[in-house]
């Protein structure tokens, strides 16, 4: 039988362990438990909060900490508790850049306890009670100082997640050029891309590479597979020692050079990449 006991297996979550719909494939369930019953450590890391990825978490068979967003913090659900964080430096002065910089984008701040929304859209907030995570609408003098994630995201158009990875050349040029301005003007931040209509920020240590690094050391793996589709995944493609990604990944992400295409995320991406690392042994 295969052994993985020298692995630790990362996964992105949407678009990477989710089909487009944001269900599980059981392919992708399957493969996983096989994956640790030959010994392999297994975890995601996602730009999800604690708040966004609570619905989930009990159905997938993970045997590793959790990396959530995007790497600047983990978290137990077992006890509730926050883990390596790394904090974002800029307090209520970056929120009001963000908002008169962006007014046409939504921004928030992802807490542990809940969303905290600045802008109006009540679609929005309908999305957000449809996935279970607690918002709260505040204005920005009312925000939270201290947090270790934002989001900006374009116009709530459905109640589907697949509604940020489409849009208008305009619109892919427009959150481009916003990634762009905000570091040259925040150079201590990180703006990745998460969707074609979302940004996710950060503070530039932190990020999913470092925190999948950190954490195979911590558990004694030498060997760091990885598997992701989009460019807030680009640091743990790079650092891993095998990287993955789903057929249907960005063609950022293909351009990277270093992933091994596998499955449509539809199809079951994981189950592709176990099935990979399969026949690696084998030869």
């Amino acid at each position: 039988m295969t052994d993985f006991s020298d692995i630790l297996l990362v996964s992105d979550f949407d678009r990477t362990l989710t089909a487009p719909d944001s269900t599980i494939p059981e392919a992708n369930l399957a493969a996983i438990r096989s994956f640790i019953e030959r010994g392999g450590r297994f975890t995601v890391g996602t730009g999800r909060s604690a708040p966004m990825f609570r619905p989930y978490q009990a159905r997938i068979p993970v045997n590793a900490p959790l990396i959530l967003y995007n790497g600047a913090a983990a978290y137990d659900y077992a006890d509730e508790t926050v883990s390596g964080a790394v904090w974002m430096s800029g307090g209520r002065a970056l929120l009001a850049y963000l908002t008169e910089r962006f007014p046409d984008l939504l921004l928030e701040v992802q807490g542990v306890d809940a969303h905290y929304l600045l802008g109006h859209s009540p679609l929005r907030e309908a999305f957000y009670r449809a996935q279970g995570v607690v918002c709260k609408p505040v204005a920005l003098q009312d925000a939270p100082e201290h947090y270790h994630k934002l989001a900006l995201f374009g116009a709530f158009r459905s109640m589907d997640v697949g509604q940020f990875y489409s849009g208008t050349p305009e619109e892919d040029a427009r959150f481009s050029d916003c990634c762009a301005q905000i570091m040259r003007d925040w150079p201590e931040l990180r703006a990745d891309r998460a969707a074609m209509r979302i940004i996710d920020l950060q503070d530039r240590r932190a990020g999913k590479g470092a925190a999948a690094r950190a954490l195979a050391g911590r558990l004694g793996r030498r060997t760091l597979v990885c598997v992701g589709d989009a460019m807030n995944d680009a640091s743990m493609l790079l650092e891993a020692d095998l990287a993955f990604a789903p057929a249907d990944c960005s063609e950022e992400v293909k351009a990277l050079g270093c992933c091994t295409l596998v499955r449509p995320c539809a199809e079951g991406s994981i189950a592709g990449v176990v099935e990979a690392l399969v026949r690696m042994e084998r030869d």
